[in-house]
């Protein structure tokens, strides 16, 4: 196993072992309570928000935008198709353009407003209000004026009263009104405008006396929110069909919206693309009536003319010469009627008032180039409609194809004057041609050459006139015969069961937060812990080995209950020193018998761990020494109850008799079993760092090795005085006691140094001080209580090295004296015992 790095700053940087399954698993199982709880609650959440939310269900349809434009479909039936399967082109530009006309605004308005979605029904309810759709028992509506200048939502609640009627309460503006009515119809006055309450004729149910909500809002907000729940969407590319979802609570809700959907676009459609036939129907009237009249005065001249100058019949001899004419003359009534059409046409396009409007078109005439430019001048003027009912005449689209009709309008103009110039040019050669075959008749009857002329007048408007009928049906024909741009394939459709909020997924989400919460709160308990807890808490900041964990022995009482080993027993308190002798017997070699036990900071309970392990070591049949050499503050004297006088170590040490028996003096029997002596600290020196430090300790150490088979050292803790550090040359191995709750994981930082720096010899740890009733420490073994020993008490200040007790106030004062100027030392038994 690789030399760990320890941490010498004042923080210890815990290592990091990654997942350590095992301490997750006892965190479960200790703080299960926790995560029970967490769970049941997450879940009682999770129950209320399922209860309280509404159900949400998915709607869709699909339709298939026709595409009805000449130029794309001349496009997508010659070479540039093959582009469209290559991928290379797509038709998607008109498309695009219908799916935006199709999730516009403009049409979400019209829609929510035919249907009168922007008033909102419901039951009040307990936990949720029950929605309403169609079912309310009362209808509300307000008029369009009023509904186009609401500012703010208008509520309002309808009670049924017990002595009969209802009473009406709620809010506009921000301020209350209230009514009480007897029935219904009613209009009730408002600062938003007046409502309109009338009873639903398809209310079948009853109201069982509950109160009625009633929302009202202004339809282009419910437009906006009926666009947010819808989208629109092409199947795919190459097609033009596109798919309507919509998500909302009411499921015959969003499928009459739909359709109203689908309806208003086609409607909106059909409106501008017959635009051109509803134009070229008035245009053609116009004519009729305008030809009509001209025929019937042509008429009326021949009918006169014969009548005046008795004419009965042609003369027989000039039926060659007519066939003559027959031909120039069919010629010059062609000639004219086109001349005539012509005409017309350029007067109406002459005309400002007509600028950007549709040309009438399909009147008949024989010039291909024009009716071809006409109609493509339609089709843009149709498109340019279509946009500005969705666009603003700024949109870069609108501005392109307006700039595209202002370019063709002068070329319509100008074809126009070119046509009638040329037939002008042709009708003045058939009329040369025609006057030479009237020469030839020259001496035919004047009556002839008239009734000719007025024949042919006559001719040419009735052939007119005939084309103009004809054009007026198949326009009316075209107008009746419109087809919707949108066609159904899949009528609107919705889900059985709601798309939101999807029960399991709240459930696993409220199961998850319900193990999350508790796992978060005790991570972050543990981020803020800077005490020991356990085992593995030492394990983290240290490479020490831990011999044995000491268990909580109960609370004391007198000083010899802090010996929780005794003689004939065999509680778990013995069984646990036994395990500590045990495995120091794997430390310490049978020539090694000096064992130093110290802790970092008081009250970690390094005096109970020595002397319950000496006596331990004793019932084992060794000849065990404790010797007390935290002299700063001693406790060996009074935990054992002995009576001590001047006797003890800091006698011998500041003694001149070196000898055996005095040193044999000092030492006390334990009391507690035969084998178990006890050499107390004495009396308090001033120079406690001096004696430590004497030669006479060493040879007494040295005597203690061949009289004793194990010699227990109790110290003064390593992090508060450096005696501890002094005393590590008289020790084979050393034992440094930690408490759980008690010890700070900081702490580590200074054995770890000390352990790194070889400051003491064969460094280990024992844990104090387990609760076996608190489980959070991997393990419980459910034993009980044996038995606190206390706790360690309060040292003081050990920086001031020897101001303790009364002779720290008279060296204060100047009036101590040293033991060796006659001065009379302090006794063990004259400190409390606070630990």
């Amino acid at each position: 196993m690789p030399q760990k790095t320890f941490q010498t700053n004042d923080v210890v940087e815990e290592q990091d072992s990654g997942f350590n399954y095992r301490e997750i698993l006892d965190a479960v199982i200790l703080h299960w309570h926790w995560f029970a709880i967490s769970i049941i609650g997450c879940l009682f959440v999770a129950f209320l928000y399922l209860r309280c939310k509404s159900p949400v269900y998915s709607t869709w349809a699909e339709v298939l935008i026709k595409e009805d434009d000449p130029y794309k479909r001349r496009m997508s039936g010659g070479g540039l198709a093959d582009f469209t399967q290559l991928g290379v082109l797509t038709n998607s530009n008109g498309f695009d353009n219908e799916v935006e006309i199709l999730g516009s605004k403009t049409l979400a308005r019209r829609a929510v407003t035919n249907l009168k979605l922007y008033v909102r029904y419901s039951f009040d309810g307990v936990l949720r209000d029950e929605e309403l759709y169609r079912t309310s028992p009362v209808v509300a509506d307000m008029s369009p004026v009023d509904l186009d200048t609401l500012s703010m939502p208008l509520s309002m609640e309808i009670s049924p009263l017990q002595e009969g009627g209802y009473h009406i309460e709620g809010e506009a503006l921000r301020e209350r009104f209230e009514a009480d009515v007897k029935s219904f119809p009613v209009r009730v006055k408002t600062l938003s405008g007046w409502v309109t309450l009338r009873p639903n004729p398809n209310f079948a149910g009853a109201s069982d006396g509950r109160t009625l909500r009633i929302g009202i809002f202004r339809p282009a907000i419910m437009a906006e929110a009926f666009l947010g729940a819808t989208s629109i969407e092409p199947i795919s590319k190459m097609t033009t069909i596109a798919r309507i979802t919509m998500s909302d609570t009411q499921r015959q809700r969003a499928e009459d919206y739909m359709n109203e959907l689908i309806r208003v676009y086609n409607e909106d459609a059909n409106e501008v693309k017959n635009e051109v036939a509803l134009k070229t129907e008035a245009f053609v009237n116009k004519r009729i009536k305008i030809i009509d009249a001209e025929l019937g005065t042509t008429e009326s001249d021949l009918e006169l003319y014969k009548k005046r100058n008795q004419l009965v019949d042609l003369m027989s001899d000039a039926e060659a010469a007519y066939k003559g004419l027959e031909n120039y003359q069919t010629q010059q009534i062609e000639l004219q009627t086109q001349m005539l059409l012509v005409k017309s046409l350029k007067e109406y396009v002459d005309n400002p008032a007509n600028y950007m409007e549709i040309i009438p078109a399909n009147l008949g005439l024989t010039d291909e180039s024009l009716n071809s430019m006409i109609a493509g001048y339609n089709a843009k003027v149709v498109e340019r409609k279509r946009l500005l009912t969705t666009a603003p005449e700024s949109s870069p689209v609108v501005v392109s194809i307006t700039n595209a009709i202002s370019s063709l309008y002068p070329g319509i103009r100008h074809s126009l004057s070119t046509v009638y110039d040329n037939m002008r040019v042709q009708k003045r050669h058939v009329d040369e041609q025609y006057d030479l075959f009237i020469g030839r008749l020259s001496d035919a009857p004047t009556q002839e050459r008239v009734l000719t002329d007025i024949g042919r007048q006559q001719s040419v408007k009735a052939a007119l006139y005939q084309i103009l009928l004809q054009k007026r049906e198949e326009n009316a024909i075209s107008l009746a015969s419109t087809v919707d741009k949108a066609q159904v394939i899949d009528a609107p459709e919705s889900t059985i069961r709601p798309i939101s909020p999807k029960k399991k997924l709240v459930a696993l989400i409220a199961l998850v937060l319900g193990v999350a919460i508790p796992a978060g709160l005790i991570y972050l308990l543990n981020l803020l812990r800077y005490r020991i807890e356990g085992r593995n808490d030492i394990e983290k900041l240290t490479d020490l080995a831990v011999l044995s964990d000491i268990f909580v022995a109960g609370d004391l009482k007198d000083g010899k209950r802090a010996i929780v080993v005794r003689e004939n027993s065999n509680d778990i308190m013995e069984e646990t020193f036994r395990s500590l002798r045990t495995n120091l017997g794997f430390v310490m070699k049978k020539s090694e018998k000096v064992l130093l036990c110290t802790s970092v900071m008081p009250g970690e309970g390094k005096t109970f761990v020595s002397t319950n392990l000496a006596m331990s070591m004793a019932l084992m049949g060794r000849k065990v020494l404790v010797v007390g050499l935290d002299i700063r503050k001693p406790r060996l004297a009074k935990l054992f109850g002995l009576v001590t006088g001047h006797h003890g170590l800091t006698t011998y040490l500041a003694g001149e008799d070196s000898s055996d028996g005095f040193l044999r003096e000092q030492i006390f029997n334990s009391g507690m079993h035969a084998n178990l002596d006890v050499l107390p600290a004495g009396l308090i020196p001033p120079n406690p760092g001096e004696l430590i430090t004497s030669e006479r300790l060493d040879d007494a150490f040295a005597r203690f090795r061949e009289w004793y088979d194990m010699v227990i050292v109790d110290t003064p803790p390593v992090g508060l005085v450096s005696d501890t550090l002094l005393l590590g040359r008289l020790a084979d191995a050393t034992l440094i006691v930690c408490r759980c709750d008690y010890s700070l994981k900081r702490n580590f930082n200074i054995v770890n140094t000390i352990h790194q720096e070889g400051k003491l010899p064969k460094m280990n740890l024992v844990l104090n001080g387990v609760d076996l009733q608190q489980r959070k420490y991997g393990y419980y073994y459910g034993y009980g209580n044996y038995g606190r020993y206390g706790r360690y008490g309060s040292y003081g200040s050990y920086g001031g090295y020897g101001n303790y007790g009364s002779y720290g106030k008279e060296a204060r004062s100047g009036k101590s004296k040293s033991p060796r100027e006659g001065g009379s030392y302090l006794h063990e038994e004259d400190f409390e015992d606070k630990d």
